[in-house]
C-alpha cells in the first residue's frame, strides 16, 4: 500500500514554487497510486494580493493597508497551521515547500509520527532574507530537498540527507504551443528577453552597458522584460527599446518565452547568486530562446559555451556573445535546438518526480 502524503505549500500557486516544487507533480502522484492532499499555510488569494496588488489598490496599500493585510495574513496562517497539524496525524509523509517557520515544524514533529521532508531554495541563511532558526529546522526534519547542489552542500553541514532535485521548466507545456509560435510568419525584430521578479530585476544592471552598445548598432532589436512589477528596479535605458509585462502566470510565461529569440540570465557574483538554480535558463531553453548566462553558480555547469548556450562575464563578453547570436541566425537556431534536446532529456517532470519519490518514500 502506498503511503499517504500531505503536501504543504507556503501559499499555494500564488508563488511560483507552489507550482514548480508542488502542484506540478499532482498527476504523477495520482498515476503512481499515492494518496495526496495539498494544503497552503498562507491563504493564497491574500498572499497574491500582498505580493502583487492591483494598480487601483496601491495608494491604499502605501497608506497602511499593506500592514493591516499582513497582520490578518499572519493570524489566518496561525489558524491554518493548527488545522494542518490536526490533518497531519492521518498521513505517513509530510512534504513542505518553501515553508521555513521553525515553530510550525516543531509542532508537526511533536504531534505526528510522519516522515518530515523540507524543500526550500535560495540563500535563505543570509541575514537580509530573514529566515529564523534555520539550522535547527534542518536538524529537526528527516530529509531536505533543494534545487541545486550548491545549496545542498550548505544544508549537508547540518543534515546529511539532502537531495538536489532540479526545477522542471515544463517543456511538456511548451510543446503544446510550440508549433503556433515558432511557425509564425517571419519576425522583423529579434527579441532579447528577461523573465524574473521585481526583486531580481536589479540583475539587469549587469548587462545595461552591453545592451546600450548593441541597441546603438542594430535597429532590429527589442528587449522584453517579464515580471518586473509596476515599479521594477530597472536601469534608466537610453538607446534600448523595451517593453514590460509587470506580472505573469504560467500560461503567460510560456507565451512570452516562445516569442523570445535570446534569453538573458545576468547575475552578480555574490553568494545569493551562486546558490541560485538554473530554472530561468532551462525555461529559456524549453522555449527555444538561446540562454546567455553569467558564469555564476550552477549556470557555469549547465551551459556548455557555444553548444547549448553562451556564458558571458564582462561587458565585452556580453556584447561579443549577444552580437554573435544577433548576426548569425543559423548559429542561434543550432544552439536553441541542442538546448531543447538537453532539457527534454535531463529536466523532464517525470525524471524529477522519480528523485522526489525516492526521498519522500525510500522504500516505495
Amino acid at each position: 500500500m502506498k503511503p499517504r502524503i500531505l503536501i504543504i505549500l507556503e501559499a499555494g500557486e500564488a508563488i511560483p514554487s507552489g507550482v514548480v516544487r508542488g502542484t506540478i507533480y499532482r498527476d504523477y502522484f495520482i498515476k503512481n497510486g499515492f494518496e495526496i492532499k495539498y494544503v497552503s499555510r498562507i491563504f493564497p488569494p491574500l498572499a497574491g494580493l500582498l505580493m502583487t496588488p492591483p494598480r487601483w489598490l496601491q495608494p491604499l496599500m502605501a497608506a497602511g493597508l499593506w500592514q493591516v493585510l499582513r497582520f490578518v495574513s499572519v493570524w489566518i496562517s496561525r489558524l491554518t497551521e493548527a488545522y494542518i497539524i490536526q490533518q497531519a496525524k492521518h498521513y505517513d509523509i509530510i512534504y513542505t515547500s518553501k515553508v521555513l517557520r521553525f515553530e510550525f515544524f516543531e509542532k508537526l514533529r511533536r504531534h505526528t509520527k510522519a516522515r518530515l521532508v523540507l524543500d526550500f531554495g535560495d540563500a535563505v541563511w543570509l541575514p537580509h532574507l530573514g529566515a529564523r532558526r534555520l539550522v535547527e529546522t534542518f536538524q529537526l526534519v528527516d530529509a531536505v530537498t533543494t534545487d541545486n547542489e550548491h545549496t545542498a552542500a550548505y544544508v549537508r553541514q547540518f543534515n546529511r540527507n539532502c537531495t538536489a532535485i532540479p526545477d522542471c521548466p515544463q517543456v511538456e507545456l511548451f510543446d503544446r504551443q510550440r508549433a503556433h509560435w515558432k511557425n509564425s510568419p517571419g519576425k522583423e525584430k529579434i527579441i532579447l528577453g528577461w523573465i524574473g521578479t521585481p526583486s531580481s530585476a536589479f540583475n539587469l544592471y549587469k548587462v545595461w552597458e552591453a545592451l546600450e552598445r548593441l541597441f546603438t548598432r542594430y535597429d532590429n532589436l527589442h528587449l522584453r522584460l517579464v515580471g518586473t512589477g509596476l515599479k521594477g528596479n530597472l536601469p534608466y535605458f537610453e538607446k534600448v527599446k523595451y517593453s514590460c509585462r509587470p506580472y505573469y502566470d504560467q500560461a503567460a510565461m510560456i507565451e512570452e518565452v516562445l516569442a523570445m529569440d535570446i534569453g538573458l540570465f545576468p547575475m552578480f557574483d555574490v553568494e545569493a547568486s551562486r546558490v541560485r538554480g538554473v530554472l530561468k535558463a532551462t525555461v529559456y531553453m524549453a522555449g527555444e530562446a538561446v540562454a546567455v548566462c553569467s558564469p555564476v553558480g550552477q549556470s557555469a555547469e549547465l551551459i556548455q559555451d557555444g553548444v547549448n548556450g553562451l556564458l558571458a562575464a564582462s561587458t565585452e563578453e556580453w556584447v561579443e556573445k549577444l552580437e554573435m547570436l544577433i548576426t548569425n541566425p543559423p548559429y542561434r537556431r543550432r544552439l536553441a535546438q541542442t538546448a531543447l534536446e538537453m532539457v527534454r532529456q535531463d529536466f523532464s517532470i517525470a525524471r524529477s518526480f522519480e528523485k522526489l519519490v525516492s526521498v519522500l518514500s525510500p522504500t516505495s
